[in-house]
């Protein structure tokens, strides 16, 4: 696969998803990662074992999926960042990489001397990426924050769910995932900055206002009205009726609207053609975004047929259709693995396991082989070996428990 960022070396001082993921990202684009562990613990991830989740008896109950999730391909260097001379080794590693991404709670690194304007000195190219909850001003910039909140404070947990639901959380971490996706296109924008000025900047992307950002046409909509927007329910808060999870009879279809072209394709395969030109269905902007009736309608037809037999139908139709899949569906996906969304990984306890990959393409090249995943503090002595420590410094290092 090309891979544009090789040469390009990122310090990772982060743990558990927005920071780790936003450097994995940019490890897939080719950048080499050098992982800074906690010296006792590690990453906060690796201790979410499956048997946490599954129980004792669960298949390979000891291992981190959450760990092997945000930091395959990286390597791992163990630092007590308490101490003078682990900081020292932070701030040589400095003066020879690009990047150094953190998601620490703003304040914590410029204590320990290794914030932008301390590392800056060092080295004028370095680019200093902060993954951050609130944002860089504000009262709130040092709160501390987690997904959640970040879904809740954003508007978005308020409008997920049914009507008679509480306030409901997405069913994945998407306010890291995707503060991480916005801290890496930060990093890159940095690096393009840096080739023509020469010159590193600080970059910051915050979970809350990443979760602001992807809501832009809801909040334009009740900035513009003064009205609050409806709960989503099954579909989304301006578009129901022919929209979201219909049961099948063994499973759950998904449906993304029918406009005025496709309606008498799909009144046909439903067997509804009485409804064609009824008022309450046949304009699409009642059908999509009004929709009582044909909800209602639908909800008695798809279970006369499989989520298989309705697919053939509608896809054949040009019907906006899919299956609403469970997780192993998708491990399962030949979709997800010929375009290298899964990936196959060697894992020194766990074996040939899948694992999920890389959503760019560059050149139409594919990534099906993921990098290792480190043991803690697995390249500790080749990392300060290459940043010109001798064996004897090393030692030292040990004997002090700094690294």
């Amino acid at each position: 696969m090309s891979k544009p960022l090789e040469g390009i070396k990122v310090i990772e001082i982060a743990q558990e998803i927005q920071g780790p993921f936003a450097a994995l990202l940019l490890s897939d684009l080719g950048a080499q990662i050098t992982k800074i562990e906690n010296r006792e613990t590690g990453d906060l991830s690796r201790w979410l074992t499956a048997e946490l989740i599954g129980g004792p008896n669960v298949k390979n109950a000891k291992s981190s999926h959450y760990y092997i999730a945000m930091n395959r391909g990286k390597r791992s260097i163990t630092l007590d960042l308490k101490k003078k001379a682990a900081i020292g080794i932070v701030q040589r590693l400095a003066k020879t990489h690009d990047v150094l991404l953190t998601n620490y709670r703003p304040g914590v690194l410029e204590r320990l001397g290794l914030g932008f304007d301390e590392l800056r000195p060092i080295n004028p190219r370095l680019i200093y990426a902060q993954a951050s909850s609130w944002g860089p001003k504000g009262p709130w910039t040092t709160r501390p924050s987690r997904d959640t909140l970040a879904q809740a404070a954003s508007g978005l947990m308020s409008k997920t769910g049914m009507p008679q639901d509480p306030p409901l959380a997405a069913g994945a971490a998407i306010a890291d995932q995707a503060g991480a996706l916005a801290l890496a296109g930060g990093v890159l924008a940095a690096l393009y900055a840096r080739e023509r000025t020469g010159k590193g900047q600080r970059v910051d992307a915050s979970i809350y206002g990443t979760m602001i950002a992807i809501q832009g046409f809801e909040l334009n909509y009740a900035s513009m009205t003064g009205q609050e927007p409806e709960r989503a329910g099954r579909g989304h808060p301006f578009l129901h009726g022919v929209w979201g999870a219909f049961r099948t009879s063994d499973g759950y279809i998904c449906i993304a609207g029918v406009d005025d072209q496709r309606w008498p394709r799909f009144c046909k395969i439903m067997g509804i053609e009485h409804i064609q030109n009824d008022p309450e269905c046949a304009d699409n902007a009642t059908r999509n975004f009004h929709g009582t009736r044909i909800e209602a309608i639908l909800d008695e037809i798809f279970p006369k047929k499989s989520t298989a037999e309705w697919l053939a139908e509608l896809n054949e139709a040009d019907i906006l259709a899919t299956e609403v899949a469970s997780h192993q569906q998708v491990l399962n996906s030949e979709q997800a693995r010929l375009n290298g969304y899964l990936m196959e990984l060697d894992h020194p306890t766990i074996g040939k396991m899948t694992v999920t990959g890389c959503p760019i393409t560059l050149n139409g090249e594919v990534t099906h082989q993921a990098g290792p995943v480190a043991e803690h503090g697995q390249h500790t002595e080749e990392i300060l070996l290459e940043a010109g420590y001798t064996w004897e410094e090393i030692g030292a290092f040990r004997d002090a428990e700094v690294i």
